[in-house]
């Protein structure tokens, strides 16, 4: 997880910062929940061209691509859109959004902007001390979603976590719905005793 300014306060010493991550911690993160097997990306161009952005600046044209990004896991395929000034910047776009469907990074969006320090002369501040992941945040999670991923460690160490990454992509994560949780709960306890 990485930190990037949003705003300055209007005297440059603060600075508004929010969390996320790059493309390549993304793919990390399939690699290691799935293995470099269990996945792959398909994209599409949708659009390059121009719009027009007016602000205090006055009117200007900046480039604008848009690409699709179809993600699949175990099988499972989910797809986004990402925007940027250039091709590199919207495919990354395009597979972030694409990976928060799975879950991938989607705690970033419970964590709070925050004010820091800002060294204007150097362009730097200090980022917030938070925990770099999400196993950090795990006393915000549900009952029912601690005890899942108590049941997915021991299932991993059965060697059996492949097939509980399906069952858990089947379900979207922890599931929409206390029912599709409870199910999720039931098919991975059978696998387990299985």
């Amino acid at each position: 997880m990485q930190w990037r300014i949003e705003a300055l306060s209007r005297d440059k010493k603060r600075a508004l910062v929010v969390p996320y991550v790059d493309a390549r911690t993304v793919l990390d993160r399939l690699d290691r929940v799935v293995g470099p097997e269990g996945w792959h990306d398909a994209y599409e161009v949708l659009a390059d061209g121009e719009r027009v952005v007016r602000d205090e600046r006055g009117e200007r044209r900046e480039r604008l691509v848009e690409v699709k990004c179809r993600l699949t896991l175990l099988g499972v395929t989910k797809e986004d859109v990402g925007e940027g000034d250039s091709l590199k910047a919207a495919f990354s776009d395009a597979l972030k959004r694409a990976a928060v469907k799975f879950g991938v990074g989607r705690y970033l969006y419970r964590l709070e902007k925050q004010w820091v320090e800002y060294d204007a002369e150097k362009n730097r501040f200090t980022p917030p001390k938070l925990p770099e992941s999400e196993e950090v945040l795990e006393e915000e999670k549900p009952e029912a979603h601690r005890l899942i991923d108590q049941l997915l460690e021991r299932l991993k160490e059965k060697g059996l976590g492949r097939e509980a990454a399906k069952i858990i992509t089947k379900y979207g994560g922890y599931g929409k719905t206390p029912e599709e949780t409870r199910r999720l709960y039931g098919e991975l306890r059978a696998l387990y005793k299985g």
